[in-house]
């Protein structure tokens, strides 16, 4: 048998975000004995997911960034181990790490792309940075490969598809933690929730792009017109943003019915649990928990984001706002989901469709293998999702 082809995924740190479990379950998936992972985490600090990754037998390098000695400690992993590919999902700092994987002769480099903003303020040496490595990204990648349309579009631009390397790839995401019934009463009680209470959730990393505070004022509305309803907010993050949300959350006088339950490992659980998630965000790839929610037949009302949109053009039970729609907007249409809730699909119906979604994990192990055995999609454009919805819509599926 031939060697496995060796892949090392490049982040900044293997915490509990939606591009690292989306990869993690891609390494359950994958054949380990033509595949092996390494991954590289570029804070240099360990993860929450690096034990997991250990454990399935792939190697967690730390390796900090910045200063004169990264780009040589960079170059000599990729010495010691010759890798097949390397597969980037820093965003612009991919320009850096591309531009060395093919000082060293990296036959196969990949630009991942998740999300459609980088979260900092745009000063000029900001612009002058983000041009520098798209430029390099643009000279060294082999594969310039995004989440959703709207991230390449908003971070490659308009004229994306005219470059054969480019391609939307969609996060897959595995059914079996979705299956088994829901333990509504057993999450309830585990929170101090009445038994029979309306049940809001949110999850995500506590940062300025989710929008916790936005959240928590729609939250408050609602609870002025239903106050049985109940909020738990599933992730961590920024200390002092979550010390902001708290006091919000007290300042508003409904600390009562609010729970801050920090990172959990049993978000399927979760969603399947609640009644409708909340997700204001103020900008997005692809949402995994959007994703998450629809395959735990859990109601949507989200921000009108592209990477939304996709998902709502593809599966049920997403109800899309603008960002700036007043907060008893929001309210109100989370009070007609809550009201409407019986009348969601079933489970075997939202697993069967998604299923024949884009968003199967086998149709992303596919696309993935391909990429990391060298092989360019055929499609002249490289769309290879847009063509794949085109096909079933007209014929009927």
């Amino acid at each position: 048998m031939s060697e496995p082809t060796k892949i090392l995924h490049v982040f900044s740190r293997l915490v509990r975000g939606g591009a690292e479990i989306r990869t993690v379950e891609l390494l359950r998936r994958v054949d380990r004995r033509k595949y092996r992972f390494h991954f590289c985490a570029l804070s240099g600090l360990p993860g929450e997911l690096d034990a997991e990754v250990r454990a399935l037998g792939s190697p967690v390098h730390l390796l900090r960034r910045g200063g004169i000695g990264f780009a040589r400690r960079f170059r000599a992993l990729l010495r010691q181990h010759r890798f097949d590919v390397v597969q980037s999902q820093v965003l612009y700092y991919s320009g850096v790490i591309l531009r060395l994987a093919a000082q060293c002769h990296t036959p196969i480099r990949v630009a991942q792309l998740h999300n459609t903003h980088h979260g900092r303020r745009a000063g000029l040496g900001r612009r002058l940075y983000c041009r520098l490595m798209r430029h390099w990204i643009d000279r060294y990648a082999t594969n310039i490969v995004a989440v959703s349309e709207g991230v390449m579009t908003g971070v490659w631009g308009p004229d994306w598809e005219a470059d054969p390397r480019c391609e939307v790839l969609y996060n897959g995401l595995e059914t079996s933690p979705f299956d088994g019934e829901p333990d509504r009463v057993g999450v309830r009680r585990e929170f101090g929730f009445a038994d029979g209470a309306p049940l809001c959730i949110h999850v995500g990393s506590i940062t300025p792009q989710k929008n916790h505070l936005r959240l928590v004022d729609v939250f408050a509305e609602i609870a002025g017109r239903l106050p049985a309803a109940r909020l738990l907010i599933v992730g961590c993050g920024d200390p002092r943003l979550e010390q902001r949300a708290r006091e919000h959350v007290e300042g508003l006088g409904i600390s009562d019915k609010v729970v801050f339950c920090g990172s959990r490992t049993d978000v399927p659980r979760l969603l399947k649990a609640a009644d409708v998630l909340i997700f204001p965000s103020r900008w997005e790839g692809l949402p995994g928990v959007v994703q998450e929610a629809c395959l735990a037949g859990l109601p949507v009302v989200a921000s009108d984001l592209p990477g939304v949109r996709e998902i709502a053009a593809l599966l049920h039970g997403v109800h899309i706002l603008p960002l700036d729609a007043p907060d008893g907007q929001w309210a109100q249409t989370v009070n007609v989901t809550l009201t409407n809730r019986a009348s969601h699909p079933s489970h075997e119906e939202v697993c069967r469709d998604f299923a024949a979604s884009p968003f199967a994990i086998e149709r992303c192990v596919e696309s993935n293998c391909r990429i990391w055995q060298g092989r360019i999609p055929k499609a002249a454009k490289g769309d290879v999702i847009r063509e794949w919805v085109l096909r079933e819509t007209n014929t009927g599926t």
